[in-house]
């Protein structure tokens, strides 16, 4: 708790100390002293965000992002820091140093000793300081800082508004696929936001399976959080690895494939359930609608002596499943990451649906090298039927992308689609 009589350190313009003084005369006289600024930023990079007290020596009522306070005399920087943010928010985890630098105006002057921390923990406000507090993005913080009506702390945007510029403009956009929007963030974070508005809800469906399903599971998934609603936004960490190479996968990464598939089709419904992930009989639903646009939208563009063959494979692959259990559904050589050789991670669960799981056998068993897929096989358990239904889906792979293609991707995915088509037919 600040105390008006405790002996604060007192700082040259050099930024060395050179006395002390009770925190009372600092304030009245204005005395160049020292303070410390700690960013909290949580394990998915957004910052605490606090409004101060009515009751502060300076700045009362204001919105800041650091936890901080002056330096008593004699006092380190580095526990200074510490004791501040523990006092303040409860924080103690190891601190980072952004620098130091210097702020004056006519209520404080000081040298400012600046660090970053990241907390995974709860956040305890100190009543006597902090009035209310929460977790926002960069971007958000940003808005705040650029809207002239919120009174934020002046020190703080002077101070760190350049720290908070910077990592903004660490973002950069991958090769974007065909749902979401996708950024990856300062190196360490992927942020997807939805291309349509149906994709909203399976972007929702993420954040609410995969923190849940991500035990079950041996090998790495990404664990979402919606970070902004509107427009949604959600955010994981990066799942270290690079999309596989079909051709470099081996029976060692097929056994571990198939023992994933096996656990991800033998997860119980409470993994799944009050998620807005399509059930079997919405999910069934939803695939006769799409392979009734098929049949309506992509058969006619078959070369008429083709179209017999197309018109019997919407067929075979609407025939109800004998069972259904939640599925990746769309399970290929860009979403199966490996690390240092070996299959590491499954990313983009978008398409995840409680729906047949012959689904993810088409291109593990159909588009990889024998050797994994026997593996998978034999680790899995796959039935004849499982295989004949994962063959099926292998061959309606290309109808997706040209009705894609006809929707919103462009003609490009449309003659690329209808080749592929013809060769799988």
């Amino acid at each position: 708790m600040v105390g008006m009589d405790e002996v604060v350190a007192l700082y040259d313009d050099s930024g060395r100390p050179v006395g002390a003084a009770p925190r009372s005369r600092m304030r009245a006289e204005n005395l160049r002293h020292a303070a410390t600024g700690v960013v909290v930023r949580d394990p998915l990079g957004r910052v605490f965000v606090h409004r101060r007290t009515d009751t502060k020596d300076v700045y009362p009522g204001r919105y800041d992002f650091t936890a901080g306070g002056v330096l008593l005399a004699g006092e380190d920087p580095v526990d200074a820091a510490r004791r501040e943010a523990e006092e303040e928010l409860g924080v103690s985890s190891p601190l980072v140093p952004l620098g130091e630098a210097d702020y004056a105006d006519d209520h404080t002057s000081y040298h400012a000793f600046l660090f970053e921390t990241t907390w995974d923990g709860p956040v305890r406000l100190q009543p006597e300081e902090v009035a209310s507090g929460e977790w926002l993005t960069l971007e958000q913080l940003a808005a705040m800082l650029d809207d002239p009506t919120v009174l934020m702390m002046p020190d703080a945007r002077a101070l760190l508004g350049p720290w908070l510029r910077e990592r903004l403009a660490d973002r950069v956009e991958p090769e974007q696929g065909w749902d979401s929007h996708t950024v990856v963030v300062e190196g360490r974070w992927v942020d997807r936001t939805p291309q349509r508005p149906d994709v909203a809800p399976r972007l929702r469906a993420e954040t609410v399976v995969l923190p849940r399903l991500a035990p079950l599971l041996p090998v790495a998934v990404p664990v979402p959080v919606v970070v902004e609603t509107e427009p949604l936004r959600v955010r994981h960490p990066i799942v270290p690895g690079e999309p596989c190479d079909p051709e470099a996968l081996t029976a060692e990464d097929g056994r571990l494939v198939g023992e994933l598939l096996q656990a991800l089709h033998a997860t119980p419904p409470e993994v799944y359930a009050g998620s807005e992930v399509p059930d079997g009989p919405a999910a069934y639903a939803d695939l006769l609608e799409v392979l009734g646009a098929m049949r309506e939208r992509v058969l006619p563009m078959l070369p008429a002596d083709r179209r017999a063959e197309g018109a019997r494979l919407l067929d075979e692959v609407a025939e109800p499943p004998t069972s259904r259990c939640l599925v990746h559904g769309d399970l290929g050589p860009t979403h199966v990451l490996v690390l240092d050789g070996r299959v590491h991670g499954i990313i983009d669960w978008s398409d995840m649906v409680v729906g047949d799981p012959a689904h993810d056998l088409a291109w593990t068993l159909n588009g990889t090298p024998p050797e994994f897929a026997d593996a998978l096989a034999a680790a899995y358990g796959v039935t004849p039927e499982l295989r004949a239904r994962g063959l099926l889906w292998q061959r309606l792979g290309p109808w997706f992308e040209v009705l894609g293609g006809v929707d919103f991707l462009g003609q490009e995915y449309v003659d690329s689609g209808l080749e592929g088509v013809l060769a799988r037919l």
